[in-house]
């Protein structure tokens, strides 16, 4: 019962406290208490903060943000990742660096940067290891579920987003999620996954400075379709090279274990 309140209880209580902090502040920006160049970097803030707290006061499960040994077994760890990861940025790079150089454009740099250090460190930093403690030695559970988990949270995307482009992102997300959360126990690194992920999300400075209504950001049945299957595809992929990549390791679930 002690393991299931320390791992399964308190990943369900992280999960349900996200949520609550992405909608509370959401809802500054419905007051408008935030201006909208800026409502998503302080939601993204906010769930960094609420989540830091809630390990600091809590959950209290080590994570590691650098990792100084074995740098180059540590890349070779991270090559399936940064495979998927360098064609987005062979993709996105060119379209960034087309636009003006400004100040908004830094800002939605810096965003895209935060985005990576929140999620990366909610769901691989946080979330693994609070999940091991219920499912020990059970290395490829804890990174199908916590990848599921942090897939499904771009559901709230859904709410001013069309669901036909959602969808697909949910599970590309998800993959994503799955290598990276391959990285980081592998690794103990999780500055690998945080740039990796921040790099994914450079199209989002296009799409923010291009289409900041995001009336664009719709996707055919067709095309949705296409899209479900290949990021399906990709999902499996993904699922098999972590199953390989992450059985040797072990995840380190309390603070002490680092002392």
């Amino acid at each position: 019962m002690t393991n299931f309140k320390r791992g399964w209880g308190l990943a369900l209580l992280c999960y349900i406290w996200v949520i609550i902090l992405f909608f509370a502040s959401s809802l500054l920006f419905a007051l408008g208490w935030i201006p909208k160049h800026y409502a998503g970097i302080v939601q993204e803030a906010v769930v960094l903060l609420g989540v830091w707290l809630f390990n600091h006061y809590i959950a209290h499960v080590p994570v590691s943000f650098w990792n100084r040994h074995y740098g180059w077994g540590q890349l070779e760890q991270a090559v399936p990742a940064l495979l998927l990861v360098g064609h987005l940025v062979v993709a996105n790079l060119p379209k960034v660096l087309s636009l003006p150089f400004t100040p908004l454009v830094l800002m939605y740099l810096d965003y895209v940067f935060l985005i990576g250090l929140t999620e990366e460190y909610v769901f691989r930093g946080v979330m693994i290891p609070l999940l091991a403690r219920s499912l020990p030695n059970s290395n490829f559970a804890v990174v199908v579920i916590s990848s599921f988990l942090f897939g499904g949270l771009h559901l709230i995307n859904s709410t001013y987003l069309s669901l036909s482009y959602v969808l697909p992102q949910i599970l590309f997300a998800t993959a994503l999620g799955v290598l990276f959360a391959g990285v980081y126990i592998r690794t103990r690194n999780l500055g690998l996954p945080i740039l990796m992920h921040a790099a994914t999300d450079l199209s989002l400075v296009v799409q923010l400075i291009q289409h900041p209504s995001n009336a664009n950001l719709y996707f055919s049945f067709y095309i949705s379709i296409v899209a479900i299957s290949l990021c399906g595809i990709i999902l499996i992929i993904t699922l098999f090279v972590a199953d390989r990549q992450v059985w040797p390791a072990e995840i380190l679930t309390e603070r002490s274990a680092t002392n």
